[in-house]
């Protein structure tokens, strides 16, 4: 009769420890686990102001893609072949490194200053340079190598390198995975270094307000920083130290009871 009133006590305590635990963990509010709270649930279509295109500045390190075309396609031909200080080939486009000193060096040409410079001016100086052996040159240039870095509670944290110039923060998070259920969606951070200049931008996944932010695109070499929910990684927390109190509980009260 004894064992038979302990067993009754602990599974009422069990039953008590999970019901807790069940109300405790369900505190949090589910709004905070979607995007863009803040639009219009009656609207089918909404309206944003323009964001203007990002332009993208050679730097050190970067890695320039460069073809050439021109009238006489045998020199065109030479110059692809025989170019790229980074990768070359017949069947590859030229790649060009921009080295320490901000250059890329050409072939027939030498070395030509493109760090700071757009990828149009890129363009347009390298076309002047090369118009010298080429009649009617025409100069494509394309920079492969945007990096960015997310960091903090999403999925796959890590850098990723895109042949893209262009990507949004959200493609950035298709990237890493999304957030996870610990992330605190509404204080993003977004470490930016470009052309010296350094600064940090906070956007919030919560609000449209995002979808208009000047670093809703990102820049190359973009750091994302993603912070955990202070509240929720501690019933997170809570949720793993009483489960596993349960399950002690519940192996000590078997053994008890067999025994």
């Amino acid at each position: 009769m004894p064992t038979y009133k302990f067993k009754g006590n602990s599974t009422i305590l069990l039953v008590g420890l999970a019901i807790a635990l069940l109300i405790f963990s369900s505190c949090a509010n589910p709004r905070r686990f979607f995007y863009f709270n803040d639009l219009p649930k009656d609207s089918a279509k909404v309206h944003l102001p323009d964001i203007p295109w990002p332009v993208s500045v050679i730097q050190k390190d970067d890695i320039l893609e460069i073809k050439i075309t021109g009238r006489n396609e045998s020199m065109a031909t030479d110059l692809n072949k025989k170019g790229g200080s980074f990768g070359a080939g017949a069947e590859t486009v030229p790649q060009y490194l921009v080295n320490k000193d901000g250059e890329i060096d050409f072939y027939l040409i030498g070395k030509i200053k493109v760090e700071g410079l757009t990828v149009d001016e890129a363009k347009e100086k390298i076309t002047k340079a090369v118009s010298k052996y080429l009649v009617e040159a025409v100069v494509n240039v394309r920079i492969i190598n945007f990096r960015f870095t997310i960091l903090g509670e999403v999925t796959k944290p890590g850098t990723y390198v895109i042949p893209n110039e262009r990507i949004s923060i959200l493609e950035a998070m298709g990237y890493a995975g999304d957030m996870t259920y610990l992330s605190s969606r509404a204080n993003v951070k977004i470490y930016r270094d470009s052309a010296g200049s350094r600064d940090i931008g906070i956007v919030d996944f919560n609000k449209k307000s995002l979808l208009s932010s000047p670093y809703f695109y990102l820049k190359r070499n973009d750091v994302i920083v993603v912070d955990a929910n202070i509240r929720m990684k501690q019933t997170s927390d809570a949720f793993s130290r009483t489960a596993l109190i349960i399950g002690i509980l519940s192996s000590v009260f078997g053994l008890y009871y067999i025994f």
